[in-house]
């Protein structure tokens, strides 16, 4: 139990700084970007592309630091509604569930993806398709760790009589 808490100290830390690498990427771009169109009347061809590439890649890593802090949007009216912790806990646990099952479904089909568009570039970059759809089984990969990892530690809350989040 102490080296998958260690693990996945490690695994949140870098995944922080990947998000804020990107991030910190995508605004010098867009910013040179504003830069070279407004001032020297001539845009940078690449940029748009980049930042889109870039931010896909965000999204995923970024979506597995959001499920270690339960910030995903998520319809809990009925969960508000509820006064039996037992029944929030099974309702937490069983919505948790779902939402890793879609990842454990959709993972292989991403990596065939990944493997069939190994041959096709993007126009402006240049950078293989498979870079860019690497994003999700990597992602996925990546929230189903979050998932094992926070799951259990805010249902321990709520069945404590506290909040998820």
């Amino acid at each position: 139990m102490a080296l998958w808490k260690k693990f996945d100290k490690i695994l949140t830390n870098v995944q922080t700084y990947v998000c804020a690498i990107l991030f910190t990427i995508i605004i010098i771009i867009g910013a040179a970007n504003v830069f070279c169109r407004y001032v020297l009347n001539d845009s940078i061809t690449w940029a748009e592309e980049a930042m889109r590439f870039i931010c896909i890649w965000l999204v995923f890593i970024g979506s597995s630091l959001t499920i270690r802090i339960d910030g995903h949007v998520s319809i809990d009216v009925l969960q508000s509604f509820l006064k039996n912790t037992k029944v929030k806990f099974v309702l937490y646990v069983m919505t948790r569930i779902v939402a890793a099952s879609f990842l454990i479904v959709l993972l292989p089909a991403s990596i065939e993806l990944v493997q069939k568009m190994g041959n096709a570039y993007s126009s402006a970059v240049g950078v293989s398709y498979s870079i860019v759809y690497l994003s999700f089984p990597v992602g996925a990969v990546s929230m189903l760790l979050s998932f094992i990892s926070a799951v259990p530690e805010h249902a321990k809350k709520i069945k404590d009589g506290g909040e998820a989040k």
